[in-house]
C-alpha cells in the first residue's frame, strides 16, 4: 500500500469519525429504547454530547471532524473548506454512520429478537429519526432551525475574531454541551437529526438488516420523511453559516493591526 495523500487521510479520518460518533452515540439508543437504562431524553442528550466531544478530540486533526453533511457544505461555501472534497466526505460520513450502527445488529440480535416478540417494535427503526405524525413540516422547521443553530455556532466558537471563544482544548467539549442541548431541545420531536449523514447511514443500515432478517422494511423509505432528513439539515447549515459569515461578522468591530 502506497503512501496515503494528506486528502485521502481526511476521507479516511472522516469516515473513520463518522463510525466512532455512530457506534459511541447512537450506541446509547439500545439502553434508552431496548434495555431501559437510561430513562429520559433528557439524559440521552448528556451522553451523546459526551461521546460527541470524545469524537471531535480524537478525530479533529485528521479531518476536522465535520461528520455531517451539512457542516462540510457550510465550511466549503463561507469557511475555505475545499469543495473538491464535499462528495467524498458526503460518502465517507454516510457509510461511517452506517457501519458505526452495524455492530448493534450483531452484537444485540437476540435482544432485539426478544424486544420485538415482548413489544412488537421493529429494531430495523431503532437508530434513525422519525417525526412526530403528521407534522412532517414542523419537523423540518424544526430541523432547520436547530441545524443553523449548530453551524453558526461551530463558526463562531472557531473566529478568531470572537474573543470569549473557547480554547483549542475547551472546543470538542463545548460543542458536545452545543449537541447536548440541541438533542433535548428536539429530540423527543424530530429525534434532533441536525445531521443527513446521521440518519441516511442507520437507515440503509436497518434496511440491510431487516432484509437478512426477513423484517417488514416497507417503511424506512416510504413517504417523504427520509428525504426531509436530508434536506431540512442542509437547509439549516447553510443558512447558519450564512447568517454567521454574510450578517454577524460584518458587525463585529474592526480588527486593529
Amino acid at each position: 500500500m502506497g503512501k496515503l495523500s494528506k486528502n485521502q487521510k481526511k476521507v479516511i479520518g472522516e469516515f473513520i469519525g463518522s463510525a466512532f460518533i455512530g457506534f459511541w452515540g447512537l450506541g446509547f439508543v439500545v439502553p434508552f429504547a431496548v434495555l431501559g437504562y437510561v430513562s429520559n431524553m433528557f439524559e440521552f442528550a448528556i451522553w451523546f454530547g459526551i461521546a460527541f466531544a470524545i469524537t471531535v478530540v480524537v478525530f479533529s486533526p485528521i479531518s476536522g471532524v465535520h461528520v455531517n453533511p451539512g457542516v462540510t457544505l457550510a465550511w466549503a461555501l463561507f469557511g475555505g473548506f475545499e469543495k473538491k472534497l464535499i462528495v467524498p466526505y458526503w460518502i465517507a460520513q454516510v457509510l461511517g454512520w452506517a457501519v458505526g450502527v452495524a455492530p448493534f445488529y450483531v452484537m444485540f440480535d437476540n435482544v432485539f429478537d426478544e424486544w420485538m416478540v415482548t413489544t412488537g417494535g421493529n429494531p430495523t427503526g431503532l437508530f434513525y429519526c422519525n417525526t412526530t405524525a403528521g407534522h412532517l413540516m414542523a419537523g423540518a422547521g424544526l430541523e432547520i432551525f436547530l441545524t443553523a443553530l449548530l453551524t453558526f455556532t461551530i463558526f463562531v466558537m472557531l473566529d478568531e475574531r470572537i474573543p470569549g471563544r473557547p480554547t483549542a482544548a475547551g472546543f470538542p467539549w463545548a460543542i458536545g454541551i452545543v449537541i447536548s442541548l440541541l438533542i433535548a431541545i428536539g429530540g423527543g420531536f424530530t429525534g434532533t437529526c441536525i445531521n443527513p449523514a446521521r440518519d441516511l447511514g442507520p437507515r440503509i443500515c436497518g434496511f440491510i438488516y431487516g432484509l437478512l432478517k426477513g423484517q417488514d422494511v416497507s417503511g424506512i423509505f416510504a413517504g417523504g420523511q427520509w428525504l426531509m432528513y436530508i434536506i431540512a439539515p442542509i437547509v439549516g447549515a447553510v443558512l447558519g453559516g450564512a447568517f454567521y459569515y454574510r450578517i454577524i461578522v460584518k458587525l463585529l468591530p474592526d480588527q486593529k493591526g
